[in-house]
């Protein structure tokens, strides 16, 4: 079955809207990762407050010989905070350079798109 010009057209086109749709997508899915790793930041910065300030009281509470202790305690747990903020940064920054990529992929398609319309004397419209 040989495809008419308009079917050749119509499905160079349907396949550009869907490969735009798959792009905003994973670009909404990107937005959404983002925000819950933001979620994470501002919950485990609550948490380090807090056991921060749970710290502070032991080591205002504990005897002289136990102080040591809390304050070793005290001092892993401050490396573990970093790394996991570190962990978040790099998830972030991983994130932001995927959004990246897939703006420019976005931007390559409605170009191609843009001249395939072109190319067939179609000018190209907000909903296509």
């Amino acid at each position: 079955m040989t495809l008419t010009s308009q079917q050749r057209f119509d499905d160079q086109n349907y396949q550009f809207r869907n490969q735009l749709e798959e792009l905003q997508e994973a670009q909404l899915d990107n937005k959404k990762d983002q925000q819950f790793i933001e979620q994470l930041q501002e919950r485990f910065y609550a948490l380090q407050q807090q056991e921060q300030r749970i710290y502070q009281e032991s080591l205002n509470e504990v005897e002289s010989e136990e102080r040591a202790f809390f304050e070793e305690r005290q001092d892993d747990s401050f490396h573990l905070s970093r790394q996991a903020l570190q962990e978040f940064e790099e998830e972030q920054e991983q994130l932001a350079q995927d959004r990246k990529n897939l703006l420019e992929k976005e931007d390559f398609v409605r170009s191609e798109q843009r001249n395939f319309l072109k190319s067939e004397g179609r000018e190209p419209s907000n909903g296509t």
